[in-house]
């Protein structure tokens, strides 16, 4: 089953361990215990209120304080604004974020900080320098990204005035902008508990508001329009934890889909809509899967539950029909972005299909049943990445935090054992590097890798695997997870667990690893990921 990158508990904490360590360590070194927490959010107020008015109308652009901050400011919005979005591109999101970066000053610190990291982090992975583990953060970070960083905190924990409206927007933006930094150093498991904290506080906005904002042409005003822009990419960014987290639950992960059709008249207004709509089915497919191997990790899994298969299993096939009379009902001339999210929506659709479709007594040898399934994938995932490059440019890394076609690339890799489906999954994963949250390309690649290396190496020294059927129920995969150990007084690791169907026990595997000279190299690291 797919993915998931172990990591320590997550908790949030408590109001005063931040007021402590802010005024402890002011802002001149990095503290990844430094969290937003959404219990305190109501008590923060911001000084900046008479800047803002109800409807957003009168603006005071902030000055910057240096060339520095005037360039990651520039970049922030030249580049790193069209990255962070990059699946789902949204000009009113994008408008928004360079709004607050300009006129609110822990908006604008915390864009600074990643801006910083993000510029510093294309520039070491550019075509002609090595690729470097991106879980390596002292590689990444610096005194003046950290500075900045924990500047944001300072002016949120140090407030003078503001209403509850205002007071959530930047609250949630600076969430959301935290997330991102702590992604791209490699700092997964800060990332993850600053995205706790936002998830927190989005479920209190009503869900009738954001169906409002994001669906109606009656929208909110003002902060409450900004507060339903930044809550939507929140809890977008909670669906997608479980591709990588696997005791992840999602906030509002056991809504039935079927009631959100009620609302819409059984039918899709928008590419969007029906994205989140299927972003929810997804979640649920992993949070099924990911609960079940939770219980039995090591053996063979019990079937889901016959009723909660068929409902969810009915679920994608109601979206599949709404989905398609959308785009019958949309014949317009051809978009790139449009064309770009249509694939990447089949993509995710087919393989949720197949997880849990293929969840039967034949256990990892079902797989091979749904031959033509993964290669519709493998397409349609080629297709993606080929936008991605026109998009990027194709030498260009790229970091966002929204989950798009690495993950399904290693599932197919992982589960799909046809020896040219997986070399096709080999060659998009190496054409460039791409970040995904906690996922990378490059190492997702060797991750692929590293399974064929097992699960072929039945054959013995010198013999290669030609079809599927050459590979027994007993040296497949069943179960892998990884955990990410970043340097201390030794090297930077990958720590890797695996389990082989019906058979007892686990296999533990500790790999160091090394710098990479070229993008097209194979990989000197090992093996990751998660929960197969």
């Amino acid at each position: 089953m797919p993915l998931a990158c172990k990591t320590e508990k997550i908790e949030i904490k408590p109001a005063h361990n931040h007021k402590e360590s802010a005024d402890r360590d002011r802002y001149d070194s990095y503290h990844p215990c430094t969290t937003i927490s959404a219990y305190e959010s109501k008590r923060w107020h911001s000084k900046y209120h008479h800047l803002i008015s109800q409807n957003l109308g009168s603006l005071m652009i902030l000055p910057v304080t240096g060339s520095t901050q005037a360039e990651a400011m520039c970049f922030f919005e030249d580049i790193s604004i069209k990255h962070l979005n990059e699946y789902r591109p949204c000009e009113s999101w994008r408008k928004t974020l360079m709004l607050f970066s300009q006129t609110v000053p822990s908006v604008r610190h915390a864009a600074t900080a990643l801006a910083m990291i993000h510029r510093k982090y294309l520039n070491r992975h550019s075509n002609d320098m090595v690729y470097e583990p991106y879980f390596l953060k002292d590689q990444l970070l610096d005194k003046t990204s950290l500075l900045h960083y924990n500047r944001a905190i300072q002016l949120l924990l140090n407030p003078e005035s503001g209403d509850g409206a205002e007071i959530t927007a930047i609250t949630l933006l600076v969430s959301y902008l935290f997330t991102c930094f702590d992604h791209l150093v490699g700092d997964d498991v800060q990332a993850v508990k600053h995205l706790r904290g936002g998830v927190e506080l989005s479920r209190s906005i009503d869900n009738s508001t954001m169906y409002s904002y994001t669906y109606h042409d009656a929208q909110p005003s003002g902060f409450h329009a900004i507060i339903g822009q930044v809550t939507k990419q929140i809890r977008r960014l909670d669906m997608q934890a479980g591709m990588f987290l696997v005791d992840w639950t999602p906030a509002n992960i056991q809504e039935p889909f079927t009631s959100h059709l009620t609302l819409f008249h059984s039918t899709f207004w928008s590419l969007d809509q029906a994205a989140d709509h299927l972003q929810i089915l997804v979640s649920q497919v992993m949070w099924l899967r990911n609960t079940e191997q939770q219980s039995a990790p090591t053996t063979t899994m019990p079937p889901l539950p016959s009723s909660l298969k068929d409902m969810v299993l009915g679920q994608l096939e109601t979206w599949s029909s709404l989905f398609e009379k959308l785009l019958r009902g949309n014949r317009s001339e051809s978009v790139f972005e449009t064309d770009r999210l249509i694939s990447l929506l089949r993509l995710q659709h087919t393989i949720a299909w197949i997880l849990l479709s293929s969840h039967g007594p034949g256990g990892e040898m079902d797989y091979d049943n749904f031959l033509p399934q993964f290669q519709q994938c493998v397409a349609l995932a080629s297709e993606v990445a080929a936008a991605h490059q026109r998009y990027a440019g194709s030498s260009r890394s790229t970091f966002t935090p929204e989950i798009g076609i690495i993950p399904i690339l290693y599932i197919i890799g992982a589960k799909c054992r046809h020896p040219i489906v997986r070399h096709e999954v080999l060659g998009i994963l190496r054409r460039q590097l791409i970040r995904e949250a906690s996922w990378d390309s490059i190492t997702t690649a060797r991750v692929v890798e590293q399974i064929i290396e097992i699960e072929e190496g039945v054959g013995g020294e010198g013999q290669t695997v030609q079809c599927m059927e050459q590979i027994p129920i007993w040296q497949r995969i069943e179960a892998l997870s990884f955990t990410h150990v970043p340097r201390g007084q030794s090297a930077a690791r990958l720590d890797i667990e695996y389990a082989f169907c019906g058979r007892e026990g686990t296999h533990i595997e500790s790999l160091a690893i090394e710098r990479i000279e070229s993008l097209t190299y194979h990989v000197k690291y090992s093996m990751t990921d998660s929960r197969l």
